[in-house]
């Protein structure tokens, strides 16, 4: 599925892997669980708020879901460097784990099954910035602040990777794209027009 907008709020493409993990929760076993609870009021952020947002050009999208098979990985890779709040926190005994982080205006919901490991596959979330090297500039300096960095390479890479390209084309334009590469095959990508 891909959700495309021409303007400068977040463009996000979310690949297959997204779409099978919909399949696997659509069949997963029928245990009965208890409900999802709501966020408590000190992990609410109302920028992720769809009642104060401007859903004009994303009506009908919520947010993005997905699966890991490591939930704290996440937990290190969206607080530790990506300084996302976190918005929704559930813990089901025997069920599942969920963590709702509101990330630049897209509420990412990171999901670890307890009976069933599903790792995340490939996901990509872009966003089209104004400034790529600004951006790069500040998750890597809250990457170096972190307690990631002071981690043996082989922990830090399993949580965080970067990649810059100047020139990337896409269509008939060019464009300057940073990567961040985070824990099992996800990725967010921020492209600046040249």
């Amino acid at each position: 599925m891909q959700i495309t907008e021409h303007t400068s709020r977040p463009v996000c493409l979310v690949t297959a892997g997204l779409i099978l993990t919909a399949v696997a929760l659509a069949w997963a076993d029928d245990t009965p669980q208890p409900p999802h609870h709501q966020p408590a009021p000190a992990l609410q952020d109302r920028s992720c708020d769809r009642s104060t947002r401007n859903t004009a050009s994303l009506e009908g999208f919520d947010g993005v879901q997905v699966e890991t098979s490591d939930i704290g990985l996440f937990e290190q890779f969206f607080g530790d460097v990506l300084r996302a709040p976190l918005v929704y926190r559930a813990d089901h005994p025997q069920g599942d784990r969920l963590r709702g982080y509101c990330y630049r205006d897209v509420l990412v919901v990171m999901r670890q099954d307890l009976r069933t490991a599903r790792p995340t596959g490939w996901v990509q979330l872009n966003f089209r910035v104004p400034d790529v090297t600004a951006v790069q500039r500040e998750v890597e300096e809250a990457y170096r602040m972190s307690p990631i960095a002071q981690l043996p390479e082989a922990d830090r890479t399993r949580i965080v990777r970067f990649r810059f390209k100047p020139d990337v084309m896409r269509g008939e334009r060019k464009m300057a794209r940073f990567e961040v590469g985070g824990p099992e095959g996800f990725m967010i990508g921020f492209d600046q027009d040249k």
